[in-house]
């Protein structure tokens, strides 16, 4: 027994008792106090001590990459993953809750089918033209109320459902029929909800409508309301005595207070973001280490990916990896400039920074399921693939309503899909014969609403080539699928939840941190402080030992007004670069 439970002397006290306690939990954790761990640790021992039961245990995450990155740590731990499931809370409603009750709402009774984001706006923009409405960007087209009036009829006559629409039918199904709450709540044994404070009432509603059924559920919130950065998407940080009020049960308070990722100078300095103070401390091996806080904020535009080339050189020939660096801006259109130019300095360093793909993610869509397991046919995560080829075979037989034949199972799935031949200089005809292949399998058409997902799912491809040039050889599209590795370069938001050695934030200018929108009304520069604050903090923290700050000389407003540096920057500890 001792031996099964071993993995636990990897934790502190604390991440511990959190671990093996049947009680509820509402836990804050500052930076760095292993949260993800303790998430993943507690999992394991859930799943070890109760090997024989077919109750799951739940781990929702604001991300798939969190998810991702929860369940290859399991596997790498050797646990069996069968009664652990991880996902978003999109994935948990369309798993436990659309597929399986359906039937029983009225808009979605007689058959659905998911649209993204792409075709979602797409629906708008040709609304607003039908009705003459005119708009500069499409997130104007939401606030505009005949235009969605008629976007919600067109939806409602297509039977077709965007990412809202699968919270708001989802409460509703567990809220008017009892019945699907009481199956759901007891199939499950625990709920762990990451990042809470990025949580939104619907959401928080969908988890409470399940476990005032069966409070024997054991729940488990962690968060961190410093790091509460998806307020505009309602994201709300709920404190224990709300999430009390929503919960029927009995929750203790805990903190994961000790940070054992940075060095006690930047914990000194991330702090002064702080907006709940913590009183925070390294417990870090390297807590004592001086480092490197430096702030810039004369460099030209046009001269700052040199700037940031120099940066990493000396970096790595300071003995730095190349996966403990990462180059960090507030907005994703300044990421993929950045890249390229430094993939054209430094040819022979890697980066893992985002590409714009021919195949854009979306793990609802059976056929973006089925391109994912084509162009890695060469990974070892065997079970994550077993897992991918159970969801094909669910969304096709619940959200497309096809009979499936008894007899065919994951295993299957997997082998005809890695017995596709690939055209070498033709990834999209290759995945069309590979969707092809698993059609004939499964003894299914591509018609009706499956049809519209195809023709919107190819439609998507040949837009995105077009439009960026993209090559589409097989070649190139198992790189954009494959597990990249190297310097990274990514948002604030994309990475939150992540450490390195040396962080570098670019672009820390007012009208970019954050965006335009909360600077224009003087009665928001509260909230525009308080915003700000959080992603410098979420920004910072992610360091170990080196933080290079960047508020580059240049860049002008539409109305050619110049961008001023950030003014919440806090100007201690700083060495001027």
């Amino acid at each position: 027994m001792i031996d099964d439970y071993a993995f636990l002397n990897d934790l502190n006290e604390t991440q511990k008792q959190v671990c093996i306690s049947e009680d509820n939990f509402v836990i804050t954790s500052c930076p760095g106090s292993g949260k993800t761990r303790t998430i993943t640790y507690r999992l394991a021992y859930l799943a070890k001590k109760y090997k024989k039961s077919r109750k799951l245990n739940i781990a929702i995450t604001y991300t798939n990459r969190a998810a991702d990155e929860i369940e290859n740590r399991l596997i790498d731990m050797g646990i069996d993953i069968s009664n652990i499931w991880t996902g978003t809370i999109h994935q948990f409603c369309m798993n436990f809750i659309i597929r399986r009750y359906a039937m029983y709402h009225k808009k979605l009774s007689k058959g659905y089918r998911i649209i993204d984001e792409f075709v979602r706006d797409e629906y708008l923009k040709a609304i607003a033209d039908e009705i003459g409405i005119r708009y500069c960007y499409v997130k104007e087209l939401y606030k505009n109320q005949k235009v969605m009036n008629a976007y919600l009829l067109k939806m409602e006559s297509n039977r077709e459902i965007d990412f809202d629409m699968i919270l708001e039918y989802s409460k509703e199904l567990l809220e008017k029929n009892i019945f699907t709450a009481e199956n759901i709540a007891y199939i499950i044994r625990s709920i762990h909800v990451d990042e809470y404070q990025d949580t939104n009432e619907r959401q928080y509603d969908i988890l409470a409508a399940i476990v005032k059924i069966n409070r024997d559920i054991n729940l488990l919130f962690v968060g961190d309301i410093n790091q509460a950065i998806y307020g505009n998407l309602g994201g709300i940080a709920k404190s224990a005595d709300e999430i009390r009020k929503l919960f029927p049960i009995a929750f203790t308070e805990k903190c994961l207070d000790g940070c054992y990722r940075s060095t006690q100078r930047l914990v000194d300095y991330y702090t002064n973001y702080e907006v709940v103070s913590t009183g925070v401390t390294s417990v870090s091996t390297i807590k004592d280490n001086k480092g490197i806080i430096k702030f810039n904020f004369h460099t030209l535009k046009d001269r700052l990916a040199d700037v940031i080339a120099g940066i990493l050189q000396e970096q790595l020939d300071n003995d730095i990896s190349e996966n403990e660096i990462c180059i960090v801006a507030p907005q994703w259109y300044q990421i993929y400039p950045m890249a390229n130019k430094l993939r054209k300095l430094m040819p022979n360093n890697n980066f893992d920074a985002p590409d714009i793909s021919p195949i854009k993610y979306d793990p609802l869509n059976v056929f973006y399921l089925i391109a994912k397991l084509l162009f890695t046919k060469n990974s070892n995560h065997r079970l994550i693939r077993r897992k991918i080829a159970v969801e094909i075979i669910n969304m096709l037989k619940e959200d497309y309503e096809f009979r499936i034949p008894a007899r065919i199972d994951k295993l299957d799935i997997l082998r005809t899909i890695n017995s596709t031949p690939f055209i070498k200089d033709d990834a999209i005809l290759t995945l069309k014969k590979a969707i092809s292949n698993v059609c004939h399998l499964l003894v299914i058409n591509i018609t009706g609403k499956l049809k519209n997902t195809y023709d919107d799912f190819f439609y998507k491809i040949q837009y995105r080539v077009r439009k960026h040039k993209l090559e589409y050889n097989c070649l190139s599209m198992e790189k954009c699928f494959k597990e990249r590795k190297g310097i990274v370069i990514n948002t604030i938001h994309g990475v939150k939840g992540e450490e390195y050695t040396t962080v570098i934030g670019f672009d820390l200018l007012t009208g970019h941190l954050p965006n335009w929108g909360y600077i224009w009304n003087c009665s928001l520069k509260p909230i525009r402080h308080e915003e700000t604050n959080k992603l410098l903090y979420v920004l910072c923290s992610r360091a170990k030992k080196n933080l290079y700050l960047i508020s580059e000389r240049g860049r002008k407003t539409q109305k050619n007004r110049p961008y001023e540096t950030t003014e919440e920057l806090a100007k201690c500890d700083f060495e001027y670069d």
